[in-house]
């Protein structure tokens, strides 16, 4: 893949959407787990689960836009 302009925008907004989603997904599973709900908890811990995916995601994209950036 060339580093052209192009690609460097959309990986750093790839990346910038990674960030959003874990935000997103951090606050629904604190909204889960404070809820009057009784499964609460259960929720919240299957959405933290989602939230290290996408951490894990965030973390490879960021080594792969560098790499690219730097050649």
């Amino acid at each position: 893949m060339q580093n052209t302009p192009a690609t460097t925008t959309l990986l750093h907004a790839l990346l910038k959407n990674q960030r959003a989603m874990t935000d997103a997904l951090s606050k629904l599973a604190d909204w889960a787990e404070e809820g009057e709900n009784g499964n609460g908890a259960a929720v919240a811990k299957s959405i933290r689960e989602s939230v290290k995916c996408v951490d894990d995601s965030q973390r490879l994209l960021g080594q792969c836009i560098s790499e690219l950036m730097s050649r």
